[in-house]
């Protein structure tokens, strides 16, 4: 993984878009896109101007991980009843990490405590665990908070993914008729090398459910 500072050291040197676009004489989109975007290609001639502009080293411009990531996840073979204030377990995780010619494959659970249905705010809480090693935790250590923030997003986008097949499985319209939505909270963990369960990172969502006919059937 590779991303730029660009943002980061303006923010510390107190330097706006304009001031960069003035001196180096890059333009505004141009410097917008590297700012907003920290895994925007970026030119060796604009690294240049932009390195020494800031009086940075290209060490310091860029943040590098030597390591690429890629999420998987599937449901629970065998379905099980939908229970309420009651953890189960509904699928698996899996955070496939490469570098060169080094893997590291991490396998996690997907424990589901569902509110009742005549609870007043309605919430689905999914823990992921990993009860196997302390692998991924290890190089989740080493990331940046940019690096982190990234991967938090990618997992939480998978994990829209899987409340779409899981919702396919148990249909939440029916189960909560009288939401047309529900508050997702996402809550993972690793393992540390004393075998003790590390909070990696928490967050939460709005899923809206999707649409069912009178006969229960989605539409």
């Amino acid at each position: 993984m590779l991303a730029n500072r660009l943002k980061i050291l303006l923010a510390e040197r107190d330097l706006s878009i304009k001031d960069v676009v003035n001196v180096t004489g890059l333009t505004r989109p141009s410097i917008s896109n590297m700012v907003n975007n920290p895994f925007a290609n970026i030119s060796t001639e604009n690294v240049d101007k932009l390195c020494n502009y800031l009086e940075v080293t290209i060490d310091q411009f860029y943040d590098y991980l030597p390591w690429h990531f890629s999420i998987g996840y599937s449901l629970r073979d065998r379905k099980l009843k939908f229970r309420y204030e009651e953890m189960f377990e509904v699928g698996h995780f899996l955070v496939e990490a490469s570098s060169g010619h080094k893997k590291s494959d991490t396998g996690f659970m997907v424990l589901l405590t569902a509110s009742a249905p005549t609870t007043d705010n309605p919430a689905l809480i999914f823990s992921i665990q990993n009860p196997t090693n302390g692998s991924f935790d290890n190089l989740y250590n080493e990331m940046s908070p940019l690096f982190r923030h990234t991967l938090q997003g990618n997992i939480i986008e998978s994990m829209k993914d899987f409340c779409i097949e899981l919702d396919d499985e148990y249909n939440f319209a029916e189960i909560y008729q009288n939401s047309s939505s529900i508050k997702i909270y996402v809550d993972m963990y690793g393992m540390t090398k004393n075998y003790e369960r590390n909070e990696l990172f928490t967050c939460s969502f709005e899923y809206s459910f999707k649409a069912s006919n009178n006969d229960g059937k989605k539409s």
